[in-house]
Protein backbone atom coordinates (compact mmCIF):
# COMPACT_ATOMS: atom_id res chain seq x y z
CA UNK A 1 0.00 0.00 0.00
CA UNK A 2 2.81 2.44 0.88
CA UNK A 3 4.49 1.65 -2.43
CA UNK A 4 1.26 2.43 -4.29
CA UNK A 5 0.76 5.72 -2.42
CA UNK A 6 4.35 6.73 -3.14
CA UNK A 7 3.89 5.92 -6.82
CA UNK A 8 0.68 7.96 -6.97
CA UNK A 9 2.31 10.97 -5.29
CA UNK A 10 5.30 10.78 -7.64
CA UNK A 11 2.99 10.54 -10.66
CA UNK A 12 0.95 13.51 -9.44
CA UNK A 13 3.93 15.79 -8.82
CA UNK A 14 5.69 14.80 -12.04
CA UNK A 15 2.46 15.42 -13.94
CA UNK A 16 2.14 18.89 -12.42
CA UNK A 17 5.76 19.64 -13.27
CA UNK A 18 5.28 18.56 -16.88
CA UNK A 19 2.03 20.52 -17.18
CA UNK A 20 3.64 23.80 -16.13
CA UNK A 21 6.76 22.98 -18.14
CA UNK A 22 4.64 22.79 -21.29
CA UNK A 23 2.53 25.84 -20.45
CA UNK A 24 5.01 28.48 -21.76
CA UNK A 25 5.23 26.63 -25.10
CA UNK A 26 1.45 26.55 -25.36
CA UNK A 27 1.21 30.27 -24.62
CA UNK A 28 3.84 31.37 -27.17
CA UNK A 29 1.30 32.20 -29.95
CA UNK A 30 -0.93 34.16 -27.58
CA UNK A 31 2.00 36.09 -26.11
CA UNK A 32 3.28 37.03 -29.55
CA UNK A 33 -0.19 38.09 -30.66
CA UNK A 34 -0.69 40.27 -27.59
CA UNK A 35 2.76 41.78 -28.14
CA UNK A 36 1.78 42.94 -31.62
CA UNK A 37 4.09 40.57 -33.48
CA UNK A 38 1.15 39.44 -35.61
CA UNK A 39 -0.28 42.38 -37.54
CA UNK A 40 -2.81 42.05 -40.37
CA UNK A 41 -1.22 45.07 -42.02
CA UNK A 42 1.86 42.90 -42.65
CA UNK A 43 0.36 39.65 -43.97
CA UNK A 44 3.57 37.89 -45.01
CA UNK A 45 5.40 38.68 -41.79
CA UNK A 46 2.33 37.70 -39.78
CA UNK A 47 2.01 34.42 -41.68
CA UNK A 48 5.65 33.66 -40.92
CA UNK A 49 5.15 34.37 -37.23
CA UNK A 50 2.06 32.16 -37.11
CA UNK A 51 3.94 29.29 -38.77
CA UNK A 52 6.85 29.89 -36.40
CA UNK A 53 4.66 29.52 -33.31
CA UNK A 54 2.74 26.40 -34.41
CA UNK A 55 5.51 23.91 -33.40
CA UNK A 56 5.71 25.54 -29.97
CA UNK A 57 1.94 25.28 -29.56
CA UNK A 58 1.83 21.63 -30.63
CA UNK A 59 4.79 20.68 -28.42
CA UNK A 60 3.25 22.43 -25.43
CA UNK A 61 -0.14 20.79 -25.93
CA UNK A 62 1.47 17.35 -26.31
CA UNK A 63 3.47 17.72 -23.09
CA UNK A 64 0.40 18.97 -21.23
CA UNK A 65 -1.72 16.12 -22.57
CA UNK A 66 0.81 13.60 -21.25
CA UNK A 67 0.97 15.50 -17.97
CA UNK A 68 -2.80 15.35 -17.51
CA UNK A 69 -2.63 11.56 -17.91
CA UNK A 70 -0.03 11.36 -15.14
CA UNK A 71 -2.10 13.64 -12.91
CA UNK A 72 -5.21 11.54 -13.49
CA UNK A 73 -3.28 8.35 -12.72
CA UNK A 74 -1.92 9.89 -9.54
CA UNK A 75 -5.36 10.99 -8.37
CA UNK A 76 -7.29 7.85 -9.28
CA UNK A 77 -4.67 5.26 -8.36
CA UNK A 78 -4.53 1.68 -9.56
CA UNK A 79 -7.71 0.07 -10.82
CA UNK A 80 -8.71 -2.83 -8.58
CA UNK A 81 -8.65 -5.97 -10.78
CA UNK A 82 -11.55 -7.51 -8.84
CA UNK A 83 -13.80 -4.46 -9.33
CA UNK A 84 -14.29 -5.09 -13.06
CA UNK A 85 -17.45 -7.18 -13.60
CA UNK A 86 -17.30 -10.47 -15.46
CA UNK A 87 -18.81 -10.19 -18.96
CA UNK A 88 -18.85 -13.87 -19.89
CA UNK A 89 -19.69 -17.07 -17.98
CA UNK A 90 -16.73 -19.05 -16.59
CA UNK A 91 -14.57 -20.66 -19.25
CA UNK A 92 -12.94 -24.10 -19.38
CA UNK A 93 -11.70 -25.65 -16.15
CA UNK A 94 -8.20 -26.08 -17.53
CA UNK A 95 -5.96 -24.91 -20.32
CA UNK A 96 -2.79 -26.41 -21.70
CA UNK A 97 0.11 -24.45 -23.15
CA UNK A 98 1.65 -26.79 -25.69
CA UNK A 99 4.08 -24.41 -27.40
CA UNK A 100 6.20 -21.65 -25.86
CA UNK A 101 9.82 -20.54 -26.36
CA UNK A 102 10.35 -20.95 -22.60
CA UNK A 103 9.78 -24.62 -21.80
CA UNK A 104 8.92 -23.83 -18.18
CA UNK A 105 5.61 -22.28 -19.30
CA UNK A 106 4.48 -25.43 -21.10
CA UNK A 107 1.95 -27.50 -19.17
CA UNK A 108 -1.49 -27.45 -17.60
CA UNK A 109 -3.10 -24.34 -16.09
CA UNK A 110 -6.20 -24.49 -13.88
CA UNK A 111 -8.94 -21.86 -13.77
CA UNK A 112 -9.00 -19.98 -10.48
CA UNK A 113 -12.20 -19.25 -8.52
CA UNK A 114 -12.16 -15.45 -8.77
CA UNK A 115 -12.04 -13.29 -11.88
CA UNK A 116 -9.25 -10.82 -12.63
CA UNK A 117 -10.13 -7.73 -14.65
CA UNK A 118 -13.45 -9.30 -15.63
CA UNK A 119 -11.88 -12.43 -17.13
CA UNK A 120 -10.93 -15.92 -16.01
CA UNK A 121 -7.32 -16.41 -15.05
CA UNK A 122 -5.33 -19.60 -14.95
CA UNK A 123 -2.46 -20.80 -12.79
CA UNK A 124 -0.02 -23.65 -13.15
CA UNK A 125 -0.49 -26.05 -10.21
CA UNK A 126 2.12 -25.72 -7.45
CA UNK A 127 3.83 -22.89 -9.36
CA UNK A 128 3.53 -19.12 -9.73
CA UNK A 129 3.19 -19.13 -13.51
CA UNK A 130 -0.12 -17.67 -14.55
CA UNK A 131 -2.18 -16.52 -17.51
CA UNK A 132 -4.28 -13.43 -16.83
CA UNK A 133 -5.76 -10.39 -18.52
CA UNK A 134 -4.19 -6.99 -17.87
CA UNK A 135 -6.71 -4.15 -18.26
CA UNK A 136 -4.38 -1.13 -18.26
CA UNK A 137 -4.66 -0.90 -14.47
CA UNK A 138 -1.38 1.02 -14.30
CA UNK A 139 -1.30 2.31 -17.86
CA UNK A 140 0.25 0.63 -20.86
CA UNK A 141 -1.78 -1.52 -23.24
CA UNK A 142 -4.49 -4.06 -22.51
CA UNK A 143 -3.93 -7.72 -23.30
CA UNK A 144 -3.29 -11.24 -22.05
CA UNK A 145 -0.13 -11.78 -20.02
CA UNK A 146 1.95 -14.76 -19.00
CA UNK A 147 4.08 -14.17 -15.93
CA UNK A 148 5.73 -16.05 -13.07
CA UNK A 149 5.27 -13.56 -10.22
CA UNK A 150 2.60 -13.32 -7.55
CA UNK A 151 0.20 -10.48 -8.33
CA UNK A 152 -3.52 -9.72 -8.23
CA UNK A 153 -3.52 -8.72 -11.90
CA UNK A 154 -2.96 -4.99 -11.49
CA UNK A 155 0.67 -4.87 -12.65
CA UNK A 156 1.81 -4.80 -16.25
CA UNK A 157 3.99 -7.90 -15.93
CA UNK A 158 4.62 -10.33 -18.79
CA UNK A 159 7.90 -12.21 -18.39
CA UNK A 160 6.32 -15.09 -20.29
CA UNK A 161 4.90 -12.94 -23.06
CA UNK A 162 2.07 -10.58 -23.85
CA UNK A 163 -0.74 -10.65 -26.41
CA UNK A 164 -2.52 -7.35 -27.18
CA UNK A 165 -6.27 -7.88 -26.99
CA UNK A 166 -9.33 -6.01 -25.72
CA UNK A 167 -11.99 -8.71 -25.93
CA UNK A 168 -13.13 -11.09 -23.22
CA UNK A 169 -12.41 -14.44 -24.88
CA UNK A 170 -9.44 -16.56 -23.82
CA UNK A 171 -6.69 -16.50 -26.49
CA UNK A 172 -7.00 -20.13 -27.55
CA UNK A 173 -5.05 -21.43 -30.52
CA UNK A 174 -1.60 -20.80 -31.92
CA UNK A 175 -0.83 -17.08 -31.87
CA UNK A 176 2.22 -14.88 -32.20
CA UNK A 177 2.91 -13.35 -28.79
CA UNK A 178 5.25 -10.54 -27.83
CA UNK A 179 7.88 -12.85 -26.41
CA UNK A 180 11.41 -13.48 -27.69
CA UNK A 181 10.89 -11.25 -30.75
CA UNK A 182 7.44 -12.53 -31.65
CA UNK A 183 7.62 -16.26 -31.02
CA UNK A 184 4.53 -18.48 -31.21
CA UNK A 185 2.50 -19.59 -28.21
CA UNK A 186 -0.16 -22.28 -28.43
CA UNK A 187 -2.98 -22.53 -25.85
CA UNK A 188 -5.56 -25.31 -25.91
CA UNK A 189 -8.58 -26.21 -23.82
CA UNK A 190 -8.03 -29.35 -21.76
CA UNK A 191 -9.51 -31.46 -18.99
CA UNK A 192 -7.91 -31.16 -15.54
CA UNK A 193 -5.66 -34.11 -14.81
CA UNK A 194 -6.52 -33.83 -11.11
CA UNK A 195 -9.97 -35.17 -10.33
CA UNK A 196 -10.52 -32.58 -7.62
CA UNK A 197 -10.99 -29.02 -8.78
CA UNK A 198 -10.63 -25.82 -6.79
CA UNK A 199 -14.31 -25.78 -5.75
CA UNK A 200 -14.24 -29.32 -4.33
Amino acid sequence: MNEEIGSRIASLFFGLFMFFFGLPFTLVPFLMFSDGAIDINYPFESLFMIAFTIPFLMAGLFVQFMALGLIRAGMSGTVDPTSIPRELPPGPDALSITEHPDQSYIGEYLRQPEAINGRDWYKKPAETKRLYYYAQNQGGSAGWSLDDREDAGSRDWFDGGWLPYKGFEIPLGRKQWNVDDGKWVSIEESEPTDVKKWWQ
